[in-house]
C-alpha cells in the first residue's frame, strides 16, 4: 500500500543515525518483523529501502462494532519506526524532514522472519524457545521489532556489534553482563532503561523550547530480553566482533536471526556450518535479512536478484529474509 505519511518524531540517536516515526496505520497493524517500506525522497528516481524497526499498531476497540479504529491524537498508535544511517544524498534529504512533513511510503514489503513451531534435535521435535539475535552496525534495526514481538514467549539473547561505544543502540544503562549459558543472566533494567529515556527527552526539550520539540519514541526493550554490546575498540562492552562470541551461543539458541554486512554472513556460516563442536551446532538454523541494492523493490525489475540452492530469488520480494545457508554467497553482490 502506498500512501502520504505524516512524521511525528525524527531524532539523531546516534552519530549519523536517525529514528523517524511515521503515521502510518495500515502498515503498522499488518507488518511483521523482517519486513520493510520503501520511502520516496525527493524527486530520486529510485525508492530508498528501510526496514521497519518497531511499531505501534492500534488498540482494538473495547466495544463492538465494525468500525475500524481512530488513530488516538498524542497516543502513537497507529505509527510505524523506521532507524537508517545517512549514507547518501536521500537518506540526508530524510534525515532533514520536520515534525509534520509527509513523505511518500510503500509497504509493507517483502518476507519477514519465520519463528518455527519445532526444532528437530535428536530425532525429538521441540518448540523453539531460545531465540538469538545477531546484529552488525545498523543491521539492529529489524531485529528491534523481532525482539519485542516474540519476547513474550521466547527467551531472548540480542547481540550487537559496532566499532565504538557511540554507534551501539542506545539501551544504556544496563547491568553487567554474563552469558546465557551461566547462572546470572544479563537483562536490561527496565527502571533504570526509562529513566534513561526520560533524561534523554528533558535534554531535546530544553534544547527545542519550542511546541515543536521532538521526541525520540526510543522504547525499551523488555526486560527479559538479554543484550550484549559488542565493539571493536573495547570501548562498551566486550571488545572484539559479534563472530568471535558467537561458538558460545551455539548450543543455547535453538534459532539464529541476524541483520549484518555480507563479510559477517560469511563468518557466521563458518561457525554454524562447519564447526567442530557438536552435531546440533552444524545443523543449527539461522535466518538472515539481506541488504542488496534494490531498484523497484516490488520484484517487477529483477535489479536484486540473487543465487541460491533453490535458484534465483529476488531479494526484495522472496526476502530480505533468507536461510543462511542457501544463498551462494560467493556471487553475492553488494
Amino acid at each position: 500500500m502506498q500512501s502520504l505519511c505524516t512524521i511525528t518524531s525524527n531524532v539523531e540517536i546516534s552519530p549519523g543515525v536517525r529514528l523517524m516515526w511515521v503515521e502510518a496505520p495500515d502498515i503498522a497493524v499488518a507488518a511483521q518483523p523482517g519486513q520493510f517500506i520503501t520511502v520516496r525522497c525527493e524527486d530520486f528516481m529510485l525508492r530508498r529501502p528501510l526496514s521497519i524497526h518497531q511499531v505501534s499498531p492500534l488498540s482494538s476497540p473495547s466495544t463492538g462494532g465494525e468500525a475500524s479504529p481512530e488513530r488516538s491524537e498524542g497516543t502513537g498508535e497507529g505509527e510505524i519506526a523506521i532507524l537508517f544511517q545517512v549514507v547518501g544524498k536521500g537518506t540526508l534529504w530524510l534525515s532533514q524532514r520536520q515534525i509534520g512533513d509527509k513523505i511518500d511510503v510503500l509497504g509493507s514489503l517483502g518476507k519477514g522472519f519465520s519463528i518455527p513451531s519445532g526444532i528437530a534435535r535428536r530425532k525429538v521435535p521441540r518448540q523453539s524457545k531460545n531465540l538469538l539475535l545477531v546484529a552488525g552496525g545498523i543491521g539492529i534495526a529489524p531485529l528491534i521489532f523481532l525482539a519485542q514481538f516474540a519476547s513474550s514467549q521466547h527467551s531472548i539473547t540480542l547481540i550487537h556489534g559496532a566499532r565504538t561505544a557511540a554507534q551501539i543502540y542506545p539501551l544504556l544503562p544496563l547491568r553487567a553482563l554474563r552469558s546465557p549459558c551461566h547462572s546470572e543472566p544479563f537483562t536490561v533494567i527496565a527502571s533504570e532503561a526509562k529513566q534513561s529515556h526520560l533524561a534523554q527527552d528533558k535534554l531535546r526539550e530544553e534544547s527545542h523550547p519550542s511546541e515543536q520539540a521532538p521526541r525520540s519514541n526510543l522504547s525499551p526493550l523488555p526486560q527479559e530480553i538479554r543484550f550484549i554490546p559488542i565493539t571493536e575498540d573495547g570501548s562498551t562492552g566486550r571488545k572484539g566482533m559479534v563472530t568471535d562470541i558467537l561458538p558460545d551461543f551455539l548450543d543455547w539458541a535453538d534459532q539464529i536471526y541476524a541483520c549484518g554486512p555480507v563479510d559477517m554472513y560469511k563468518a557466521m556460516l563458518e561457525l554454524t556450518c562447519h564447526s567442530e563442536r557438536s552435531e546440533e551446532s552444524k545443523l543449527k538454523k539461522c535466518q538472515v535479512s539481506l541488504e542488496v541494492r534494490l531498484g523497484c523493490g516490488i520484484g517487477a525489475c529483477y535489479g536484486c536478484t540473487i543465487n541460491t540452492k533453490g535458484g534465483l530469488k529476488k531479494v526484495c520480494q522472496d526476502g530480505p529474509v533468507f536461510e543462511l545457508d542457501d544463498i551462494l554467497w560467493e556471487e553475492v553482490r553488494v
